[in-house]
Protein backbone atom coordinates (compact mmCIF):
# COMPACT_ATOMS: atom_id res chain seq x y z
CA UNK A 1 0.00 0.00 0.00
CA UNK A 2 1.14 3.42 -1.25
CA UNK A 3 1.50 6.23 1.30
CA UNK A 4 0.43 9.75 -0.33
CA UNK A 5 1.73 12.31 1.44
CA UNK A 6 -0.75 14.93 2.48
CA UNK A 7 -0.23 18.41 0.63
CA UNK A 8 -0.24 21.18 3.23
CA UNK A 9 -3.44 22.83 3.23
CA UNK A 10 -3.60 26.40 1.55
CA UNK A 11 -4.87 28.58 3.83
CA UNK A 12 -6.79 31.44 2.57
CA UNK A 13 -7.38 35.07 3.96
CA UNK A 14 -10.38 36.98 2.94
CA UNK A 15 -10.37 40.49 2.11
CA UNK A 16 -12.68 40.41 5.64
CA UNK A 17 -10.57 38.95 7.73
CA UNK A 18 -7.94 40.95 7.00
CA UNK A 19 -10.26 43.98 7.43
CA UNK A 20 -10.90 42.72 10.95
CA UNK A 21 -7.25 42.17 11.36
CA UNK A 22 -6.67 45.62 10.98
CA UNK A 23 -9.69 46.96 12.97
CA UNK A 24 -8.81 45.63 16.10
CA UNK A 25 -6.73 48.72 16.49
CA UNK A 26 -9.81 51.28 16.31
CA UNK A 27 -10.86 53.14 19.07
CA UNK A 28 -7.53 51.78 21.19
CA UNK A 29 -6.05 54.43 23.12
CA UNK A 30 -1.82 54.61 21.91
CA UNK A 31 -0.89 55.17 25.73
CA UNK A 32 -2.15 51.18 26.74
CA UNK A 33 -0.34 49.66 24.10
CA UNK A 34 2.89 48.30 24.63
CA UNK A 35 5.69 48.80 22.14
CA UNK A 36 5.09 45.36 20.16
CA UNK A 37 1.30 46.64 19.71
CA UNK A 38 2.20 49.66 18.19
CA UNK A 39 4.91 48.31 16.10
CA UNK A 40 1.39 45.65 14.92
CA UNK A 41 -0.57 49.04 15.14
CA UNK A 42 1.44 50.83 12.46
CA UNK A 43 2.04 47.75 10.09
CA UNK A 44 -1.66 48.07 10.12
CA UNK A 45 -1.78 51.16 9.18
CA UNK A 46 -2.55 53.09 12.62
CA UNK A 47 -0.47 56.04 14.61
CA UNK A 48 -1.50 58.04 17.69
CA UNK A 49 -3.81 60.57 16.99
CA UNK A 50 -4.21 64.24 18.69
CA UNK A 51 -6.16 62.53 21.04
CA UNK A 52 -4.29 59.76 22.08
CA UNK A 53 -6.16 57.43 20.08
CA UNK A 54 -4.99 55.39 17.33
CA UNK A 55 -6.27 56.38 13.91
CA UNK A 56 -5.30 56.11 10.20
CA UNK A 57 -2.14 56.51 8.98
CA UNK A 58 -1.76 59.24 6.04
CA UNK A 59 -0.90 56.94 2.89
CA UNK A 60 0.46 59.84 1.05
CA UNK A 61 3.45 59.04 3.58
CA UNK A 62 3.58 55.73 3.52
CA UNK A 63 5.42 53.24 0.73
CA UNK A 64 3.98 50.96 -1.84
CA UNK A 65 5.42 48.26 0.13
CA UNK A 66 3.89 48.80 3.13
CA UNK A 67 0.46 49.66 1.12
CA UNK A 68 0.62 45.85 -0.05
CA UNK A 69 1.64 44.21 3.59
CA UNK A 70 -1.80 46.17 4.28
CA UNK A 71 -3.51 43.99 1.68
CA UNK A 72 -3.99 46.96 -0.49
CA UNK A 73 -3.66 46.15 -4.54
CA UNK A 74 -2.52 49.10 -6.70
CA UNK A 75 -5.79 49.87 -8.84
CA UNK A 76 -7.12 52.57 -11.02
CA UNK A 77 -9.35 55.34 -9.25
CA UNK A 78 -12.52 53.93 -11.62
CA UNK A 79 -11.25 50.41 -10.49
CA UNK A 80 -11.44 51.10 -6.77
CA UNK A 81 -14.93 52.94 -7.26
CA UNK A 82 -16.53 49.72 -8.54
CA UNK A 83 -14.77 47.50 -5.95
CA UNK A 84 -16.42 49.90 -3.50
CA UNK A 85 -19.46 50.31 -4.73
CA UNK A 86 -19.47 46.07 -5.55
CA UNK A 87 -18.88 46.04 -1.83
CA UNK A 88 -21.83 48.13 -1.05
CA UNK A 89 -24.29 45.84 -3.13
CA UNK A 90 -22.81 42.61 -0.93
CA UNK A 91 -20.44 41.67 -4.11
CA UNK A 92 -23.38 41.33 -6.73
CA UNK A 93 -22.89 43.41 -10.35
CA UNK A 94 -26.11 43.09 -11.16
CA UNK A 95 -27.54 44.89 -7.84
CA UNK A 96 -24.64 47.36 -9.03
CA UNK A 97 -25.94 47.93 -12.41
CA UNK A 98 -29.24 48.11 -10.64
CA UNK A 99 -28.53 50.88 -7.81
CA UNK A 100 -31.03 53.65 -6.62
CA UNK A 101 -28.60 55.36 -4.70
CA UNK A 102 -28.75 57.84 -6.91
CA UNK A 103 -27.91 60.67 -5.07
CA UNK A 104 -24.07 58.94 -3.56
CA UNK A 105 -21.16 60.61 -5.21
CA UNK A 106 -20.22 57.31 -6.75
CA UNK A 107 -23.54 56.26 -8.69
CA UNK A 108 -22.60 57.99 -12.06
CA UNK A 109 -19.04 55.62 -12.07
CA UNK A 110 -20.41 52.80 -10.83
CA UNK A 111 -19.93 50.57 -13.82
CA UNK A 112 -16.41 51.41 -14.50
CA UNK A 113 -16.50 54.09 -16.53
CA UNK A 114 -16.03 57.76 -16.62
CA UNK A 115 -18.98 59.29 -17.89
CA UNK A 116 -17.67 62.59 -17.72
CA UNK A 117 -14.83 61.62 -20.14
CA UNK A 118 -15.21 63.21 -23.91
CA UNK A 119 -14.47 60.02 -26.05
CA UNK A 120 -11.45 60.46 -28.31
CA UNK A 121 -11.90 62.14 -31.30
CA UNK A 122 -10.69 60.20 -34.86
CA UNK A 123 -7.59 62.11 -34.81
CA UNK A 124 -6.74 60.79 -31.56
CA UNK A 125 -8.20 57.10 -31.91
CA UNK A 126 -5.56 57.40 -35.72
CA UNK A 127 -2.92 58.73 -32.97
CA UNK A 128 -3.37 55.71 -30.73
CA UNK A 129 -3.55 53.32 -33.53
CA UNK A 130 -0.05 54.71 -34.52
CA UNK A 131 1.58 54.72 -31.78
CA UNK A 132 0.20 50.58 -31.50
CA UNK A 133 1.32 49.87 -34.61
CA UNK A 134 4.98 51.24 -33.86
CA UNK A 135 5.25 49.35 -30.82
CA UNK A 136 4.12 46.52 -32.50
CA UNK A 137 7.06 47.16 -34.67
CA UNK A 138 9.22 47.58 -32.65
CA UNK A 139 8.80 44.22 -30.41
CA UNK A 140 8.95 42.34 -33.79
CA UNK A 141 12.05 43.76 -34.61
CA UNK A 142 13.35 43.38 -30.86
CA UNK A 143 11.96 39.39 -31.31
CA UNK A 144 13.68 39.03 -34.80
CA UNK A 145 16.75 40.17 -33.14
CA UNK A 146 16.93 37.83 -30.42
CA UNK A 147 16.47 34.71 -33.10
CA UNK A 148 19.61 36.03 -34.53
CA UNK A 149 21.45 35.63 -31.67
CA UNK A 150 23.99 33.16 -31.28
CA UNK A 151 23.22 29.95 -29.75
CA UNK A 152 23.86 29.55 -26.21
CA UNK A 153 26.03 26.72 -24.79
CA UNK A 154 22.69 25.09 -23.73
CA UNK A 155 20.96 25.00 -27.47
CA UNK A 156 23.94 23.80 -28.57
CA UNK A 157 24.24 20.98 -26.62
CA UNK A 158 20.48 20.32 -27.75
CA UNK A 159 21.31 20.26 -31.22
CA UNK A 160 24.06 18.12 -30.30
CA UNK A 161 21.86 15.05 -28.83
Amino acid sequence: MAVVAEADPVVTVTRRERERSRECWTGKRAADLNTEQRGQAWSAGYEPGPDGCMVGRDPRTMTPAELLAMGHEPLSPMAVIRAKCLDCCGGSPHEVRLCVAATCPSWPFRLGKNPWRAAPSEEQLEAMRERGRRLADKTAAARSEADKSPPSAIEEALEVV
